[in-house]
């Protein structure tokens, strides 16, 4: 097993290697690749990162001790070259992983808690936001929802079209509020178009 960590200013890109040859790519938290290989892989994933796209490139390889190497390119410029891959398990965050079990079993209160310690280890994790969102969306509580869904766009997550398909969010898409929140870059909503009362507002603030 190898997992190697690399942060690129707001980017967290982690890099797993299992057992079986299968790379899994993650970018604040997110998975974004996935390919088996055995003398490397190359892959390719986009990242929003101050409203601009940048495009990354991670090239796994070995060299000829059979030691495993990547390479990272952002936007065709070499940010690493030929680094070791460390040994290793990828870090487990157990907070997130109970607060998605519960989350699935509508759960809401105990998947709140634990995704809010869950960010009190790693703030960078985009996904955590996107799962707080869809719990307030459950409760019909726009204003937080929303405040969520923008976060989770300013950690940087990379596929934002979760917005428009994830079922646990359709209260949010359905106020009026959405369509200018999609056609801003999910980077501003007007918050005039929030419902005046909104329900399950645990008056806990957003990290």
């Amino acid at each position: 097993m190898q997992y190697q960590k690399i942060i690129s200013g707001t980017t967290v890109i982690e890099f797993h290697n299992s057992l079986w040859g299968e790379e899994t790519i993650k970018v604040n938290g997110q998975e974004v690749s996935k390919a088996k290989s055995i003398m490397g892989a190359e892959h390719f994933f986009t990242v929003v990162e101050n409203n601009e796209e940048a495009r990354y490139v991670l090239v796994t390889k070995v060299d000829s001790q059979m030691q495993p190497l990547l390479d990272l390119f952002r936007n065709g410029i070499p940010i690493k070259h030929n680094l070791v891959i460390n040994y290793g398990k990828p870090p487990q965050n157990e907070y997130k992983k109970k607060g998605i079990l519960f989350l699935n079993k509508y759960k809401l209160e105990e998947a709140e808690s634990q995704f809010l310690k869950a960010l009190d280890i790693d703030s960078f994790d985009a996904e955590l936001y996107l799962y707080l969102a869809c719990i307030y969306s459950l409760r019909e509580n726009s204003l937080k929802g929303y405040e969520y869904l923008l976060k989770a766009k300013q950690k940087n997550l990379c596929d934002l079209s979760v917005f428009e398909t994830n079922d646990m969010l359709a209260f949010l898409r359905i106020q009026e509020a959405f369509e200018g929140f999609k056609s801003s870059g999910y980077n501003s909503y007007d918050v005039s178009l929030m419902p005046t009362i909104s329900k399950g507002d645990s008056g806990k603030e957003v990290k």
